[in-house]
């Protein structure tokens, strides 16, 4: 009975341009008053850069939400915006995923989501616009399904466009694709990218998610900060997973990476976070080929893992979150790669041949040698998930105000499993939102996120040369602040 009423209340209190938020609102139909201020946030000025997101789970539908949400964000702007940006996720209405898995299982209502599009597109009247299939974390909280959020940006000194790409085998030459297609913004601050699974999961060797983030920082000014991360996809039982959609314009795409970029009087402080106990000590890697790291500490890799794991001998391996890898960036801070593949008999988990030898390990991108890795440990309790988050926004507002600068705007990708072992720790609630989030944010800062399958965003520290990789299992985020 808790999980039921959990879920009534949410959903009571989501209702944009609704009745005042009770119990049974969800059963309420929208009226014809619009969005109230409650939902839609804004912040900024006129004069510089102007920010505002509204958002939406209406139950007249997937129209009246994006008529909602999009009427709500472009009419907090004075004037007209530059560009906006949307989330949005309709569920198969036959898809009855159980509690546990409802942040990470999935079967998409493809033609509510193009309603969608076409609705926001619309009322953007020629204002360029892009989105994904995400579930939407905003102000509000946690919209898991059916709702609709949106980013619209104005302001005489800001400055945006919008684009797309197709993701190709040559990773980099996507990334310079995305680049390219926001590169006369000016004064461009932000490439806010959205792909799907595709981009960062195919397994072939060579194609690597870390060559397109390059490409895409390589043709940007420098500072630039690259955010965002993977879609949903379709569902997971066609397409090996990873097939999504992404918008532009009203048209649905496939197998693409579509982006805003975003330039104006802003400076960004990015973040990221995770729950996980990394191990009293690192290994390093000492043999590695593509993406399979063959050796730690000169050993093969995988005992030395399940060492420094606490793995017992006959526990099996699994490609889940009990025990990724942290890649350590020093002064505490990792961030997260999960274990994908492994050899056993000279085959992998799927039973194919491979020219690695037993006890390798493969990983999403390559973890070259040199590197020096924590293994990491799920508590399997919900305390630590809520206060990784909270921490890294208190650790962003506090640099953001230590640089003369005021938070308008939080930027999220989250970790669609973070909220699955929310909610199979204590039953039905993951929202870090209202526990975590708004608390160290403060009132009045748009917050435009989304649960990620896979996280794309600045990281403390460098690694093989870069400050921002591909992030797993992670509450990365980008707080964009004026200076005052």
């Amino acid at each position: 009975m808790k999980k039921l009423v959990l879920l009534v209340v949410v959903a009571g209190m989501f209702v944009a341009g609704c009745d005042e938020p009770k119990v049974t609102a969800a059963k309420t139909g929208c009226n014809a008053k619009g969005a109230k201020m409650t939902d839609v946030v804004t912040s900024g000025s006129p004069d510089t850069i102007q920010f505002a997101v509204g958002y939406s789970s209406c139950s007249e539908g997937a129209g009246s939400a994006a008529e909602k949400a999009a009427k709500a964000a472009i009419g907090a702007i004075e004037g007209t915006p530059h560009a906006v940006a949307f989330y949005t996720y309709y569920q198969d209405a036959d898809f009855k995923p159980d509690e546990s898995s409802q942040a990470t299982a999935c079967k998409a209502d493809l033609k509510a989501e193009d309603l969608v599009a076409a609705t926001i597109n619309k009322i953007c009247a020629g204002v360029p616009n892009i989105g994904c299939r995400a579930r939407v974390l905003t102000n509000g909280g946690t919209l898991l399904k059916n709702a609709v959020t949106v980013l619209a940006i104005g302001g005489k000194q800001a400055a945006a466009a919008v684009g797309a790409a197709p993701i190709r085998d040559d990773r980099l030459a996507t990334g310079k694709a995305i680049a390219a297609a926001v590169k006369d913004v000016k004064d461009l601050k932000i490439i806010l990218a959205l792909a799907e699974m595709r981009l960062s999961f195919e397994a072939k060797e060579g194609v690597s998610v870390e060559d397109f983030i390059k490409g895409a920082l390589d043709g940007a000014p420098e500072g630039t900060t690259l955010f965002g991360g993977n879609s949903m996809p379709d569902d997971m039982a066609s397409a090996g997973g990873l097939a999504g959609k992404q918008f532009i314009n009203g048209q649905a795409l496939k197998g693409h990476v579509v982006t805003l970029g975003i330039g104006g009087p802003i400076v960004n402080f990015g973040n990221h976070a995770n729950e996980f106990t990394p191990s009293a000590k690192t290994a390093t890697v000492t043999k590695a080929k593509g993406k399979w790291v063959i050796e730690l500490d000169g050993k093969p890799a995988e005992g030395v893992y399940r060492t420094l794991s606490g793995m017992k001998a006959e526990e099996e391996l699994t490609s889940d979150w009990l025990h990724p890898i942290g890649v350590d960036l020093g002064d505490g801070k990792n961030y997260t790669r999960m274990v994908l593949n492994w050899v056993k008999d000279g085959k992998d988990k799927d039973g194919k041949a491979v020219d690695v030898p037993d006890g390798s390990l493969a990983f999403v991108a390559p973890v070259v040698e040199k590197t020096k890795i924590f293994c990491l440990a799920c508590q399997q309790k919900p305390e630590p998930i809520v206060a990784s988050a909270k921490a890294a926004i208190t650790e962003s507002v506090a640099a953001a105000k230590a640089a003369s600068a005021e938070p308008a705007l939080l930027m999220m990708s989250n970790c669609c499993a973070r909220g699955m072992r929310l909610r199979t720790f204590r039953s039905g609630n993951d929202d870090e939102i209202t526990e975590a989030v708004l608390p160290a944010l403060g009132k009045g800062v748009p917050i435009f996120g989304f649960y990620a399958w896979g996280e794309l965003g600045r990281i403390q520290g460098d690694y093989r040369g870069m400050n921002h990789q591909y992030q797993q299992h992670t509450f990365v985020s980008n707080i964009v602040g004026i200076k005052k």
